[in-house]
């Protein structure tokens, strides 16, 4: 029979685009065929379909749904070789899941599916934020990531930084994530090249930055002035225990003039 006669397919994997960037979804009909009154519709599914793009030989044809409007693309003059496959301009992060291609004519019909997953990266920044008791204090920010990110800061060797470290991430109207990370360095481990990743795992790929610090940046304390401060510990020490003395030294007197007056 004719319905039998072909078959759609779409992406057995997921399509993964970038925002802001054009992404193509394949949709390919076999054996390949020009169809006359052959109808084309692109729909993304959700609670309900909402219509991306309509080709139609014959008739009129819907607008697409909003958010979608001037941001599609059809190629009719590849439809005799199968290729019924869309182009999505502009991706927005709210363009995440999946689409219907739906093909009909007057004896049959078809429909394929194929997943989008819209991703986002961005530069990432480290600040010295200056000294922070015996270390220095080290910020690592970036805005506009899609999924969630992951961060980490490496020192030397690419080792994981042992140090406490607070790190914040957001999601604002848009979808988008930002991440902040604090963390204090000590000269025994961050003198050197520290680097902070921020890593988006859905596209196995990341975004770093690095800065040097050396050892001469990290707080001193001087030798003269930690002498001072254990000669003043020591001084204040013997001060109290004198004054400690003193004090049950006159209380004893005193306690033994009431015992002789008590005793006359």
């Amino acid at each position: 029979s004719v319905p039998e006669k072909f078959s759609l397919s779409g992406s057995q994997s997921p399509v993964v685009g970038f925002l802001g960037q054009d992404v193509l979804l394949p949709c390919q009909l076999s054996p390949p065929a020009q169809l006359p009154n052959m109808d084309v519709q692109w729909r993304k599914i959700g609670q309900e379909f909402i219509l991306v793009h309509e080709y139609a030989d014959r008739g009129t044809q819907e607008l697409p749904g909003a958010g979608y409007q001037n941001r599609t693309e059809l190629f009719p003059s590849d439809f005799s070789s199968g290729n019924i496959s869309l182009k999505l301009k502009m991706l927005q992060i709210t363009d995440n899941g999946k689409y219907q291609c739906f093909v009909r004519d007057a004896e049959w019909s078809h429909e394929a599916i194929t997943e989008l997953r819209v991703a986002a990266v961005a530069p990432v920044f480290i600040d010295v934020l200056g000294s922070r008791g015996q270390g220095i204090g080290l910020a690592c920010r970036s805005a506009g990531w899609f999924p969630k990110p992951e961060l980490q800061w490496v020192g030397k060797n690419w080792q994981n930084l042992a140090m406490d470290i607070v790190t914040d991430v957001t999601e604002d109207r848009e979808n988008l994530y930002s991440v902040v990370s604090h963390v204090t360095v000590t000269e025994r481990e961050g003198s050197g090249d520290i680097s902070c990743i921020v890593r988006n795992r859905m596209v196995d790929t990341e975004q770093q930055s690095a800065i040097h610090l050396s050892s001469d940046i990290f707080p001193r304390v001087s030798p003269w002035l930690a002498a001072f401060w254990a000669l003043f510990a020591l001084v204040l020490i013997a001060a109290g225990i004198c004054a400690y003395l003193g004090y049950t030294a006159k209380q004893k007197a005193s306690q033994k003039k009431r015992s002789k007056e008590e005793a006359q």
